[in-house]
């Protein structure tokens, strides 16, 4: 029988039922859900991203202008006196958008992707909480289609094909099929083949039609690539799941034995092994408090402000080449401001270190986790495709403080001696620019993982096979 008329007789007779086509229908939808959703996210942080970089350019056209003004009528210029000071210019930054980033929310929901790289704020501030959202909601996470295909793809793989062969045993229909000279093991693969081809088909024809209305403004070939992508790690994870199912039904037991072993393991490997990664991360490795933290950065911001005139002359004693200009009309409460934030970076540096080495930590913890469960694996992968995930977050925020720093390095001279930069110095600073590692280097941090989940698909369908071609059509 070919492999077409084959698909055609499993799909008569096990998906012409109205509850078989009803729950396939629901899955579908729950794919496409899953993609608008995940749309919707990604158009809101699209949507913040442009707003903030107007905002902000709009703001800085405003200042220059007054710069050029104050350039060309000088003292004469009705001008704020601080125009022209390099503690007012803002930097916008943002984590850009990857081509299939509403495919998987990832960690953007928890994580800043945008922030105001100004001089006024300390590092503390600089990603403060940036939106006030309900914390149920981001304890369960966004939905979106990777997560749905997590969940709900080995159930329908589990639902049709649990039985490819027990319902015959049951049925005491078995030894005549074999009586007929189909073995049993010919019999198991050409039931089980087609009835997970026409379930992957109708996962993979969802998620394209999610990849259509996604659309938004990335690239067509950029989006299509990121999909085949997406749609190899799925087929992966699919794999993975049919030939676990396979090997228990080569056990050639009832159809109430497969099906609540494949349901313990469902429950085990894409609900309790990820809820124990989460809890050994964060107990390894757990988050510093950050209200210790803000409590800490604001006494040595308060310290270091009733102590302003010492840092400013310890500035100047370590920086004698600087002169302040004493007719200058920039405040100097700015000078002020600049050697608080300073000091507040230094002083709280190790704080923000703390963080970043828990997260490296729990990074690792889940790495090794990812041998575990294929949920953990796939979905890791998931995240990097759609770049969403922590890593790269806490990329951007390391670039972006490094950026801030950077820029007071450079202007830290001209706020301490009071004097403002001109239009050409401005217009020569760089734009904060994130470099990203490559998406191939973060992909094959997962390959591992991934060769594992292949490797272990192989030695089940072997073992299933093996075990299917000894099996008797009577004994149980």
């Amino acid at each position: 029988m070919r492999m077409m008329d084959a698909i055609a007789s499993e799909w008569r007779m096990q998906f012409q039922r109205p509850s078989a086509l009803l729950l396939l229908l629901a899955f579908a939808a729950v794919l496409v859900y899953g993609g608008l959703a995940g749309k919707a996210e990604r158009d809101g942080r699209a949507a913040a991203i442009a707003s903030h970089h107007a905002d902000i350019a709009g703001a800085m056209d405003q200042w220059l202008a007054d710069l050029r003004e104050l350039e060309r009528l000088g003292a004469g210029a009705d001008l704020p006196p601080r125009t022209g000071s390099p503690m007012d210019v803002v930097f916008a930054s943002s984590l850009p958008q990857a081509p299939l980033a509403d495919f998987a929310v990832g960690q953007s929901d928890l994580l800043p992707f945008l922030g105001e790289i100004s001089l006024w704020d300390p590092d503390i501030r600089l990603f403060s909480k940036y939106e006030i959202a309900d914390p149920v909601a981001l304890a369960l996470g966004g939905f979106d289609i990777s997560k749905a295909v997590i969940l709900f793809l080995p159930l329908l793989l589990l639902v049709f094909c649990f039985d490819a062969i027990a319902a015959d045993r049951d049925a005491n229909r078995l030894g005549l099929a074999v009586a007929q000279g189909v073995s049993v093991r010919r019999l198991f693969w050409r039931r089980l083949l087609p009835r997970a081809g026409i379930v992957l088909f109708v996962a993979f024809a969802a998620a394209a039609v999610a990849l259509l209305m996604g659309q938004g403004g990335a690239s067509p070939g950029g989006r299509l690539a990121a999909f085949g992508l997406w749609s190899l790690l799925a087929l992966v994870y699919g794999l993975f799941w049919l030939m676990l199912i396979a090997w228990v039904a080569s056990f050639n037991r009832s159809g109430e034995f497969n099906v609540l072993v494949l349901l313990g393991l469902w429950v085990g490997l894409t609900l309790v092994v990820p809820a124990a990664t989460s809890a050994a991360a964060e107990a390894l490795y757990p988050t510093p408090s950050r209200l210790a933290y803000l409590a800490d950065a604001r006494e040595v911001e308060n310290q270091t402000r009733l102590r302003q005139a010492d840092v400013a002359n310890q500035f100047m004693l370590d920086h004698p080449e600087l002169l302040v200009n004493q007719e200058s009309q920039i405040p100097a409460f700015v000078q002020s401001a600049f050697l608080v934030t300073s000091t507040v970076d230094e002083a709280t540096q190790p704080v923000l270190a703390s963080f970043e080495a828990a997260l490296r930590g729990r990074e690792n913890v889940i790495g090794l986790f990812r041998y575990l469960s294929p949920a953990v694996a796939v979905h890791s992968l998931f995240n990097e495709l759609a770049g969403t995930s922590a890593g790269r977050h806490q990329d951007y925020l390391a670039q972006a403080r490094q950026f801030k720093a950077e820029y007071a390095r450079r202007v830290g001279p001209n706020v301490v001696a009071m004097q403002p930069i001109d239009s050409a110095f401005y217009l020569a600073l760089p734009e904060f620019r994130f470099d990203g590692e490559p998406l191939a280097d973060r992909l094959a941090r997962g390959a591992a993982p991934l060769a594992v989940l292949l490797l272990l698909s192989a030695l089940m369908a072997a073992l299933a096979n093996r075990r299917l071609g000894a099996a008797s059509p009577i004994d149980s």
